[in-house]
């Protein structure tokens, strides 16, 4: 077929495309459950943390997009740390569920999402993608062994829910290196479905007379070497 022709056969297609719903997976379209403004913020916490001992730690990585951009940036500015992923990946455990409708007075109904997912295709997202550093981990963080993981420099926590958060962050924050930093995703008092993570930084933060620091919906707590 004459390059001319295909050009028209192309332009046709993507005409034909953008008329209806599939345009999304055609053209350009942000993808992210998280903000631009939040997705730079994470690379500069990478940025800061690049010297403190200790892995990167993400939890509640979904299909593995922001996995993907963090590493990538990683990859372009020469970090080179371990990278744990830590995720249930077939959605909200039940028991967490429950919490935010017993005690928090939400609808069960709000948390049915991230349940297509599979261990196997974040695996195969990482390797089409030539990421190396990156180990899934299949658990539930309200069970899992963070001590595992050894000293940590930076973790994103973007598990959504009170429960999973509340009972997290005391383990992550005990093995955050000096100079450490854990950011918690969905700081917002506003946010009808996730507002449990609000609460549980909150609360947290209290506990460890930390003064909350919440920038563009993300909680922020760094560790001085006191602490």
């Amino acid at each position: 077929m004459r390059s001319g022709m295909r050009a028209r056969l192309v332009r046709v297609c993507k005409e034909i495309l953008y008329r209806t719903p599939l345009r999304r997976y055609f053209f350009p379209y942000f993808r992210y459950d998280m903000t631009a403004a939040q997705l730079c913020l994470l690379c500069h916490w990478l940025e800061q943390t690049r010297d403190v001992p200790g892995c990167v730690m993400e939890v509640g990585c979904s299909t593995g997009m922001t996995t993907v951009f963090l590493n990538k940036y990683m990859d372009a500015q020469g970090i080179e740390k371990d990278y744990f992923a830590v995720d249930t990946f077939s959605g909200f455990v039940h028991e967490d569920i429950q919490y935010e409708v017993r005690h928090r007075g939400k609808r069960a109904s709000f948390y049915t999402g991230f349940r297509t997912n599979k261990r196997e295709w974040f695996d195969g997202t990482m390797r089409m993608n030539g990421i190396q550093r990156v180990h899934s981990v299949a658990a539930d963080v309200n069970q899992f062994d963070v001590s595992k993981l050894g000293p940590i420099a930076f973790c994103l926590l973007d598990v959504d829910l009170y429960r999973p958060i509340r009972s997290s962050l005391p383990r992550i924050f005990s093995q955050l290196s000096a100079g450490g930093i854990v950011a918690v995703d969905d700081c917002d008092a506003t946010n009808v479905r996730y507002d449990g993570a609000d609460q549980a930084y909150k609360e947290f933060c209290s506990e460890i007379s930390y003064p909350h620091r919440i920038v563009s919906g993300v909680g922020v707590i760094e560790k001085h070497g006191a602490e």
